[in-house]
């Protein structure tokens, strides 16, 4: 059914009037026994739950006979409110395209017969010369200030007939007399309903029961579907923007928690997996700014100890922010007496981040204290204000190491013309030690740190000059035949001229790596366009780059690695500390970011070679039968990755042994291939009591060993069934005969709850731990409902809630004890893959899939069966090329695999650790526009608290 007219505003300003218009046009003579006559599209209340928002507009624009263009300035500068003007104008005739003026000024130039631009502040140029006559177009500027927003009021009234008229296809008096004779007729058969409704009032009160529920399970549909949409725009915006894609994931889950939300938290934590902090979101404000000498600019600047960042922006506060990366913390910030100069270098900080140099207007540096927010003194390079506007700001710009010395280059007043000039000063006493000829505008600055010289690489003249910052005077420099043209941006690590990087603004450029002080290059790549560029000044194995909105990791070959991070818009500037391990960046909408490029790792320490790991993911051990010795590892929970036990005089066989550790670690239980099971202290190395030997026993399975919640008995399959082993007495039980193939075991993480799966036939028994009993009664049986009864692995949830199993299609069926209801997922993730966790809290489901660079974890909805998504392991969790990954689960409930450096890596896994994760980040509110396109009819709370 298409649409009577389409209500474009903006919903800054406009919003109640926007809804009355609605309102009016559908109540204005409307026959009292019909739905209104006019069925008029407001987007936020007429548009679905849809994650392709401009999609759906564009349908109901595509189906309007009438475009209504509420006029205002903001509604002008609206991007939406732009786009659909724009289609409307190439694809529906101008004559249905209605003007109701809320704000700011339209007039109409008769001379001209086109609107009088220098007055119209209320629609956008995009209308510019469109109509060949004086299009229908009604005031409603004063009915908006005084709130007469009903058909009861005369002015309100007169405009709604006004625009309603053509939609209907009468006269405006037609259409008056139409309302006001329907209106007589409902208002005599309203007196008469009267008595009728006082005898209904009984039923009335009861339907009110029904209604009220009726009404409840709307509103509950009503929060799923936004849900759902909000969970689809934030993966929409993982890969471009992961500050407003966890935004978006925190509502979703927030409104209401679904499999979508759940999916969206997840790509959101992955989206975001090197964010240290999310320090400000992107401003929609670029339109303010328009021209190159007022475009505006974001910049951020570290330390190289890794240990301060600054970041300022035209679209904040313009205020110069302060970070103590150590301390996680703000300090105070820096005035900038109305913004840094414009098109201006970012601002430079000493080694240690106590010294700040910033571009003020006007060629003038100016020097900080970091630590008192103190400005120590003003360097006024030149008259910056009696130049031309390209003159007004720093060509080039440095500060050394230590914080004493800056230069730069810069245009200075002169008889005849501008003159270019490079100065040196000191910076304790802001007097110059050299100010003379720069050469050329494409010289780049960079001090040396150790021979206390600085570098000034001419690119222009391909050439490099020496200053002695000792003696004061210029030394032989060196030609540089091969360093790229003028058109290069050059970029030189701190302190270090040996390791400079020379990008380009072309999308096919290659980019080159050089030793300014031996004149070498050091390696070339096409790289595409590398504007922005920061060299750590002691990691030559790294650099960092913007490409397009995205935070790139390059090696010293120049080769493509991992992405930190994007943004929507382009990236303006990045920083990084000496070593590599912090990287911040900022866009061209004023959001900035702090990296690190070391956050996947759980700890600095590099795990032991040839490291394995328990089942239950408690036990880290390298085994190593020439010596006969394991070590061990506890595996803490956190973040504190594993603590040494020791080791035993035994060697234990992964394929047919098995090991397990107590809860704190105390004692290790050892089967060993010989059949012997042993009790150990791993702290001292020694036997605990004696040993049971496979002649008492039938002979233990290495299908898995675990101790219980006691930490006395240990379970285990065996050739003759699942046993229980009492570690004090030896005593040993069954829990089930040898009857079945049980040869899969699975221990729920507060070990009372144990699955067992026979591996041939698919069939499922729990098991619950009694501790009054000391042993363990059933409490469900079931079948894996996958496509193959070859089953290959088995989890119990945390609390015991649920089981999986595996089958060789690598399908998952999930169990629900306490109901005994079964689910499958729909597809396998791939063949041969055993393993599956789940969340602690058991809503969710992950199993690690592939190898190399094809590794990764797959999500599930243990609810539905539904694929929840992936992360990928490539970058950390790939063993080798073809390998498959090694993946066990937390004892917290998270998820640990090795990193290709060795090192320990831990992820979170479940909903409320993934939002407490991007709470951390990004704790600010949803922006308003985008709370009321997705919720405004609902009532929803901030879902992070307040820094």
């Amino acid at each position: 059914m298409g649409r009577d007219g389409f209500i474009s505003y903006s919903h800054k300003r406009d919003k109640d009037l926007a809804q009355a218009l609605q309102r009016g046009l559908h109540a204005l003579a409307r026959p009292w026994t019909r739905r209104p006559v006019l069925n008029v599209f407001r987007d936020t209340t007429s548009l679905s739950a849809n994650h392709d928002l401009w999609s759906s507009i564009l349908t109901e624009l595509e189906r309007s006979r009438y475009f209504i263009y509420l006029a205002s300035p903001l509604a002008a500068e609206s991007r939406w409110v732009r786009k659909e003007i724009e289609f409307w104008l190439g694809n529906r005739p101008l004559d249905r395209f209605l003007i109701a003026v809320s704000d700011g000024t339209v007039a109409w130039d008769v001379e001209r017969n086109d609107f009088d631009w220098e007055r119209t502040d209320a629609l956008p140029s995009t209308l510019r010369g469109k109509f060949p006559t004086e299009p229908l177009w009604v005031d409603l500027t004063q009915i908006r200030e005084l709130g007469h927003f009903s058909l009861r009021q005369a002015d309100f009234r007169d405009a709604v007939a006004t625009l309603a008229a053509p939609m209907h296809g009468r006269t405006k008096d037609e259409l008056d007399s139409r309302d006001i004779r329907e209106r007589r007729i409902a208002t005599r058969l309203r007196r008469g309903a009267i008595t009728g409704l006082a005898l209904l009032l009984v039923t009335s009160l009861a339907a009110g029961g029904f209604a009220w529920q009726q009404r409840g399970e709307a509103l509950a549909r009503a929060r799923v579907s936004a849900s759902q949409a909000l969970a689809a725009r934030s993966l929409e915006l993982a890969d471009t923007d992961p500050r407003k894609a966890a935004q978006f994931a925190l509502y979703a889950e927030q409104v209401e928690p679904t499999g979508e939300s759940a999916q969206a938290l997840a790509q959101a934590v992955e989206a975001n997996g090197s964010v240290v902090r999310h320090f400000q979101g992107g401003k929609d404000e670029l339109a303010d700014f328009r021209g190159a000498g007022t475009a505006p600019q974001s910049h951020v600047a570290m330390s190289r100890d890794g240990g301060t960042l600054a970041y300022y922006s035209d679209l904040g506060d313009r205020l110069v922010h302060l970070y103590d990366i150590r301390a996680d913390r703000e300090l105070r910030s820096l005035p900038t007496d109305g913004g840094l100069a414009q098109n201006g270098s970012a601002p430079l900080l000493s080694r240690d981040g106590h010294t700040l140099a910033l571009e003020a207007a006007y060629n003038r540096i100016e020097i900080w204290d970091v630590r008192q927010a103190r400005r120590l003194r003003t360097i006024k390079a030149s008259r910056g204000e009696d130049l031309g506007e390209a003159g007004k700001r720093l060509r080039s710009f440095a500060l050394s190491g230590d914080g004493r010395w800056t230069a730069a280059t810069y245009y200075a007043p002169a008889p005849a013309r501008q003159e270019l000039l490079l100065g040196i000063w000191d910076t304790r006493t802001g007097k110059p030690l050299f100010q003379g000829a720069a050469g050329s505008e494409h010289v780049a600055l960079v001090f040396q740190d150790g021979d206390e010289r600085l570098v000034a690489v001419d690119a222009a003249a391909r050439s490099t000059r020496l200053y002695d910052l000792t003696s004061r005077r210029w030394v032989k420099g060196l030609a540089i035949p091969g360093l790229a043209t003028k058109d290069g941006v050059l970029h030189a690590a701190e302190g270090n001229p040996r390791r400079a990087l020379v990008g380009s603004y072309e999308q096919k450029s290659s980019s080159e790596l050089w030793d300014l002080v031996a004149g070498r290059r050091l390696a070339r790549a096409v790289t595409g366009p590398l504007p922005n560029a920061a060299l750590p000044a002691d990691n030559p194995d790294m650099v960092v780059g913007s490409h397009g909105n995205a935070v790139v990791l390059y090696d010293a070959a120049l080769r493509r690695g991992s992405t930190l991070g994007a943004f929507t818009w382009g990236v303006t500037s990045v920083a990084a500390s000496g070593d590599g391990r912090w990287v911040a960046a900022a866009s061209g909408d004023g959001a900035v970011s702090l990296y690190s490029t070391l956050k996947a790792s759980a700890s600095d320490a590099k795990t032991p070679k040839d490291i394995q790991f328990t089942r239950d993911g408690r036990l880290a051990y390298r085994s190593s039968r020439e010596e006969k010795r394991t070590e061990l590892w506890f595996v803490a929970e956190g973040q504190d990755g594993l603590r040494r036990l020791g080791g035993i005089p035994r060697a234990v066989n992964a394929q047919d042994g098995a090991i397990a550790v107590n809860r704190n670690g105390t004692r290790v239980a050892l089967y060993e291939d010989n059949g012997a099971l042993s009790l150990w202290d791993p702290r001292t190395g020694r036997r605990v009591d004696w040993t049971l030997r496979y002649d008492r026993t039938p002979r233990l399975s290495s299908a898995g060993l675990y101790f219980l919640a006691d930490d006395v008995h240990v379970v285990s399959e065996s050739s003759e069934g699942i046993l229980t082993i009492d570690t004090r007495t030896w005593d040993v039980s069954a829990v089930v005969g040898e009857k079945g193939d049980y040869g899969l075991l699975g221990l729920s993480g507060d070990r009372q709850t144990l699955a067992a799966a026979d591996e041939s036939l698919g069939d499922i028994v729990v098991w619950r731990w009694s501790a009054e009993e000391s042993r363990f009664r059933q409490t469900r049986t079931a079948a894996a409902s996958g496509t193959s009864t070859r089953l290959l692995g088995v989890a119990v949830s945390h609390a015991g809630e649920k089981v999986a199993t595996v089958d060789a299609d690598s399908r998952i069926t999930i169990l629900d004890i306490g109901t005994g209801h079964v689910v499958t997922s729909s597809v396998g993730a791939g063949q041969g893959l055993a393993s599956v966790f789940f969340s602690r809290d058991a809503r969710l489901l992950a199993q690690p899939f592939g190898g190399g660079e094809d590794s990764g974890i797959g999500f599930w909805d243990t609810a539905t069966g539904d694929a929840l998504g992936t992360w990928s392991l490539a970058a950390q969790g790939a063993a080798g090329p073809d390998m498959p990954v090694e993946v066990v689960q937390a004892p917290d409930g998270g998820i640990l695999s090795l990193g290709q450096d060795g090192s320990l890596v831990r992820r979170q896994l479940g909903a409320s650790e993934w939002r407490a994760t991007l709470c951390s980040l990004v704790a600010e509110p949803l922006p308003k526009e985008d709370y009321d396109r997705y919720l405004s009819d609902l009532d929803v709370t901030a879902p992070c608290p307040s820094r």
